[in-house]
């Protein structure tokens, strides 16, 4: 089967994507100037800041905002589908951010003092690809692009072992869709806020988001109104998260719920360690053995309400901190 104009035309945009994250991530994670000069941060936190900072003034460089992945993975229940789907696929997420203010504006923001806040504008991707599935020419399964618009305010470290608020992440904008006509279209736009607690090398993430109304359509192949109706039921309106940032290995918990103690708790556990300590030859500190796993609801767009089970194994070019 070959692909029409409109459909190479969108893989070809997503390779070109990929590759030039790829090459913004070893042109500026990797350079060791910037390691070193951000070395002596007081946390991941700050050592992020620190190197996004420097990088931010560099030409041709795009800043890494979500976790940058591909892997390869297994999920149950695609197969036997009259899509003809296999369990196996390819999942990628790119994701990147550009900063709309300076780094060095003054130490105050929103009425509170001692802290800085940054705006940006910034860019997800992620992917669902049947890259084995020759027979149905190797389709994508979905694409998720998700636009926003953040404001972070940050706090000041204090010098204490106990738990502390160090961001507050403001986003009154935030789009995601999958760019597919009705009915398999699925979009939805909302508003969040995130806090951001730190102790020590452990990080604990929550924030909760509320959905900009839509009327109902009368009809599922109206392009106006509500593309996926109940999505707040499957994917939730909080999420809690933990991250360790550990010298080597870096892992984090994710847990949506909309409802608690309702059935449909969305899980993901991500593990991450530098490639090199694997592979010696692969010398790269900024590439990372990655694995993920995920249990529920809302994964991808097309079946926010398909429970789903994936395992995947992969590499990582950027995480959290």
């Amino acid at each position: 089967m070959k692909l029409s104009f409109r459909e190479a035309n969108k893989t070809l945009l997503q390779g070109v994507l990929f590759l030039a994250l790829i090459l913004s991530g070893f042109s500026s994670l990797a350079n060791d100037r910037i390691y070193a000069e951000c070395q002596g941060s007081e946390g991941a936190l700050d050592t992020r800041y620190c190197i996004e900072k420097n990088i931010s003034e560099l030409p041709f460089v795009l800043i890494p905002y979500k976790p940058n992945y591909f892997i390869g993975s297994y999920v149950d229940g695609l197969s036997g589908t009259a899509e003809e789907f296999q369990n196996f696929e390819t999942k990628f997420q790119i994701s990147f951010k550009v900063p709309l203010s300076d780094y060095d504006d003054p130490a105050s923001c929103l009425w509170i003092k001692n802290t800085r806040c940054i705006t940006y504008f910034a860019y997800s991707q992620m992917s669902v690809w049947q890259m084995t599935n020759f027979d149905r020419s190797a389709p994508f399964r979905d694409t998720n692009f998700e636009p926003e618009l953040i404001v972070a305010q940050s706090f000041k470290s204090k010098a204490a072992a106990d738990w502390q608020l160090r961001q507050i992440n403001y986003a009154p904008v935030n789009h995601q869709s999958n760019g597919k006509v009705p009915p398999f279209s699925r979009s939805w736009n909302r508003s969040y806020i995130d806090f951001v607690f730190e102790k020590s090398k452990h990080y604990i993430s929550f924030k909760a988001w509320t959905r900009w109304p839509e009327h109902k359509k009368a009809n599922p192949a109206d392009f106006q109104g509500d593309d996926n109706e109940h999505i707040e039921k499957y994917v939730g309106n909080v999420e809690l998260k933990y991250f360790y940032a550990g010298d080597r290995s870096s892992y984090s918990v994710e847990i949506r719920d909309s409802e608690f103690n309702s059935n449909k708790v969305n899980f993901q556990f991500n593990w991450s360690r530098p490639i090199k300590d694997i592979f010696t030859l692969l010398d790269k500190n900024d590439l990372r053995l990655y694995v993920q796993y995920f249990n529920g609801y809302g994964e991808t767009l097309i079946d926010f309400n398909v429970k789903r089970q994936r395992f995947g194994i992969g590499v990582m070019l950027a995480d959290w901190l």
